[in-house]
């Protein structure tokens, strides 16, 4: 019965792997009319230098992050009900990981780029600590993934380091030159809590055990109004007290050009999870539903702030940016490999896993 049971398991693995196959064969398409016709085809341009790919990368490396956060947790014993997905939840956290760092050479134009992070690596910058950061991340999530935790030591320094990832990725914003939006330092702290509310709304979604989705559930329904209150009291400080700068790129999402996607974000992405996340408990559908746009509400966060904080460069006329069908394409060619190289982990090395 056993081997029936994983049989069938396979054989229903069978349409995920080959749709996500087809979208990863799209952004490596994507990824060479990008290569061959140069950045042209891209949609950024002087001013806004980061685009989709580069919320993507922060996107997926937060999921990432998130996910290790959640095993390390789930180990620690606070949330137990996690503790038979352990396998599944590192697997997410490895493929999150590896299609962030692919996001990366593709945002870098040419991907031989990175050998020079490599081999001539500028200690002193947060580029390169964002590199190790990552890289590290990978090694200690794949050795948490294929070693037994007999103790605590393993499931905190797998979590701490996956929270210093997410801290450095807002902590490289917070240090940029030139977006005054970006300096008020609540930004590695939102990014952390977005990171594990997106691992939360994944995990959701792809698990249906009843006592793990209330967990879940009481996770993100705590989440969100700390999120709420994070971001209100970091737009009322650069509202009060913040650099003409910061205040001029505050204008740009709340009534310029991103307005329709931050409101929408607002009550698309935070209020109405909120709302179905209160009222649904146990109704599986209304769940996957919520989760679904906690998702798209967090990545359309990171997208807001980049392209906000790059608009008005210096007091200038503010700069638009709008992706291209070749950076649309190459994200959803990233996000399909995430989904493609979990699930094959899932078929073949989640069974030698411990």
């Amino acid at each position: 019965m056993t081997t029936i049971a994983k049989t069938q398991r396979r054989t229903n693995d069978v349409p995920w792997l080959v749709g996500l196959a087809i979208l990863t064969v799209i952004g490596i398409a994507a990824w060479i009319v990008q290569l061959t016709q140069g950045p042209a085809v891209l949609g950024v341009n002087q001013n806004i230098v980061w685009g989709v790919y580069i919320a993507t990368f922060l996107f997926l490396a937060g999921v990432g992050g998130g996910l290790v956060i959640l095993a390390a947790l789930a180990d620690l014993g606070t949330i137990p009900g996690l503790r038979l997905y352990r396998r599944g939840l590192l697997l997410g956290a490895l493929a999150s990981f590896i299609a962030s760092g692919f996001m990366i050479l593709m945002d870098l134009g040419q991907p031989l780029r990175v050998l020079n992070i490599i081999f001539s690596a500028n200690v002193s910058s947060p580029f390169v600590w964002d590199f190790a950061c990552l890289a590290l991340s990978v090694i200690v999530a794949a050795i948490y993934l294929f070693t037994k935790p007999g103790g605590k030591w393993l499931p905190v320094i797998a979590g701490s380091l996956a929270a210093l990832l997410i801290i450095v990725e807002g902590w490289i914003l917070s240090m940029s030159v030139g977006g005054a939006l970006w300096h008020g330092g609540m930004i590695p702290v939102l990014f952390l809590v977005e990171g594990v509310m997106a691992a939360a709304a994944i995990t959701l979604i792809v698990q249906s055990d009843p006592q793990v989705s209330g967990w879940l559930r009481n996770v993100l329904l705590v989440a969100l109004p700390i999120l709420v209150v994070l971001n209100f009291l970091d737009l009322a400080a650069i509202s009060y007290a913040g650099e003409t700068d910061a205040q001029a790129a505050t204008t740009v999402f709340l009534t310029g050009s991103l307005a329709p996607l931050f409101w929408g974000h607002i009550l698309l992405g935070i209020a109405l999870p909120f709302v179905i996340l209160a009222a649904a408990r146990a109704n599986r559908t209304a769940l996957f539903i919520a989760a679904g746009l906690l998702l798209l509400g967090v990545f359309a966060a990171k997208l807001i702030l980049l392209i906000a904080g790059q608009a008005i460069p210096f007091s200038q006329v503010e700069s638009t940016y709008l992706p291209t069908l070749v950076e649309v394409a190459g994200v959803i060619g990233v996000i399909g490999l995430a989904g493609l190289l979990f699930m094959i982990g899932k078929r073949y090395i989640a069974p030698k896993a411990v």
